[in-house]
């Protein structure tokens, strides 16, 4: 898509996780809301918590990272190294606005989500720390079993 195309917000419906029975429509307008701003990766309650990424805030670049000599003065580039330096600070210029935009992003998906369960249910998000956790303590209390789902 070039640059002079507006992106259409995806219109996402409301579904309120009031029974198990809502469970796979629930999960999957959560999914659709954090995919809006590619952070499922991040809450998805099916990953185990040991293999599940963290959203970390980019590293600046700096001369040692656009030459292989241990250069650390950008008076001691020569221009191709400049040049790479450049390239390598507007990377982490797009990857720290990514970065500020999901993390923003991932602090308002908390609220979404309080804002889409029964109250019934309100109560197992409350002592959780990360979104992850709030999704991971309702899929254990709330989502149907394999059993259940033959049932």
């Amino acid at each position: 898509m070039n640059s002079q195309q507006e992106t259409k917000p995806v219109i996402i419906s409301s579904v309120i996780l009031a029974s198990p029975n809502d469970w796979d429509e629930w999960i999957e307008v959560i999914k659709l809301k954090a995919n809006n701003n590619r952070l499922w990766e991040y809450v998805d309650p099916s990953t185990p918590e040991t293999k599940l990424p963290k959203l970390e805030e980019p590293v600046r670049a700096s001369p040692k990272d656009a030459n292989s000599r241990g250069k650390t003065k950008l008076a001691e580039l020569d221009e191709e190294e400049k040049e790479e330096l450049r390239m390598l600070k507007a990377d982490y210029r797009d990857n720290l606005k990514l970065y500020r935009k999901q993390l923003l992003a991932l602090n308002t998906l908390r609220s979404y989500i309080q804002s889409l369960i029964s109250r019934t249910y309100l109560i197992y998000t409350f002592k959780c720390v990360t979104t992850y956790d709030v999704l991971v303590s309702l899929k254990q209390r709330i989502a149907p079993t394999d059993n259940a789902r033959k049932l």
